[in-house]
């Protein structure tokens, strides 16, 4: 399976993708390819291998020109999608999140701009399918204005949104970008998860539902074999 998890910030796009990581051991017996979460697309705070970017690090890459943050990120998505090769992947935000943040805080890919995201957005999808003739889900995750901004308010200091760029003002253009790009996504079905009220166990539960359908004939045989194995020990 391989899935795109996409929302703005403080939506709970990490905790999600933790909790989809464990589910997917839990019900297939393998974690995701390398047992790995790609959550490196809200620079400059990047989670995962080899480790989350220090105080130190998210200042070097806050320094670099926009020029040189295209460039960081673009080679950086290109890379990740050679993942799609693999059974499994899980990634939150990639060339959505990537397009949104670099056009509107890092002075980027702005219609007519060399490497304008409108046009390399399509040029990573149309890669993508030549990598994969598997489903893509895109979950987009949404809550309501008036909660991610008291998220903000009770996280911000918090180590996993140090040096975000995020401001309250931007809130309801933020959300309408990704609605905007997860619509313009080709790539696979398009799933809807709802975090302003529903505890992060009811959201998975509801994900798992809404992907069920979309699993692959490999997931399905694995999912099989894992529970006949598990009956017999």
């Amino acid at each position: 399976m391989k899935v795109i998890l996409a929302g703005i910030e403080y939506v709970g796009t990490t905790t999600m993708a933790n909790m989809l990581r464990d589910w997917k051991t839990k019900v297939t017996g393998e974690p995701f390819a390398g047992g790995l979460i790609h959550d490196h697309s809200k620079i400059p705070h990047t989670s995962g291998h080899p480790d989350d970017t220090t105080l130190e690090e998210q200042q070097q890459i806050l320094n670099l020109s926009p020029k040189l943050k295209e460039m960081y990120h673009r080679y950086s998505v290109y890379y990740h999608i050679h993942h799609y090769a693999s059974a499994d992947d899980l990634t939150v935000g990639l060339h959505i999140e990537e397009s949104i943040y670099g056009r509107k805080y890092y002075g980027y890919g702005a219609p007519g701009a060399a490497f304008d995201r409108e046009a390399t957005f399509e040029q990573m999808e149309r890669r993508i399918k030549q990598v994969t003739s598997d489903p893509v889900l895109i979950v987009h995750m949404t809550a309501d204005a008036s909660v991610i901004e008291q998220r903000m308010d009770a996280l911000k200091d918090s180590p996993q949104h140090t040096n975000s760029p995020l401001q309250k003002a931007d809130i309801p253009e933020i959300m309408a970008e990704y609605q905007r790009l997860v619509e313009k996504s080709t790539i696979g079905p398009k799933l809807h998860v709802d975090t302003s009220v529903d505890t992060p166990d009811e959201t998975l539960e509801n994900l798992v539902k809404q992907m069920e359908p979309h699993l692959t004939y490999h997931d399905r045989e694995r999912i099989a074999a894992h529970s006949t194995a598990q009956a017999t020990t």
